[in-house]
């Protein structure tokens, strides 16, 4: 086999490889399927699945509570509530005692709710 033969067929090797590679990725850890699934799924589109159990008020305090870590505050989560339409708000309380945020989650999704504009 010549050497430009081989260069050629190592050359289509390795791009198919990259092709495997870059669609696993695209995949994702779960191969596309599974609660990490953005695309598709039971939400549609563009949409997150909803989680298997829906969120409680202890998980949003966590997760508040994380992000106020993450961040360096020195901030506390407030009033964790349930609204009637299934959200969970969660106040986020500054050194001086007023509400700095209150940030909204979907019980459903575990997503956070966008204030309207």
């Amino acid at each position: 086999m010549k050497t430009k033969s081989r260069i050629v067929i190592a050359a289509i090797v390795a791009l198919a490889a990259l092709g495997g590679i870059s669609q696993a990725q695209a995949r994702g850890p779960h191969g596309g399927d599974g609660p990490w699934e953005m695309m598709g799924g039971p939400g549609g589109p563009g949409r997150c699945a909803d989680r298997e159990k829906p969120l409680t008020e202890t998980q949003v305090k966590d997760i508040l509570e994380g992000m106020i870590a993450w961040r360096g505050d020195d901030a506390k989560v407030g009033t964790v509530k349930t609204a009637e339409d299934g959200k969970i708000s969660g106040e986020i309380i500054g050194t001086d005692g007023k509400v700095l945020r209150t940030m909204t989650f979907d019980a459903k999704s575990g997503r956070p709710v966008r204030p309207a504009k």
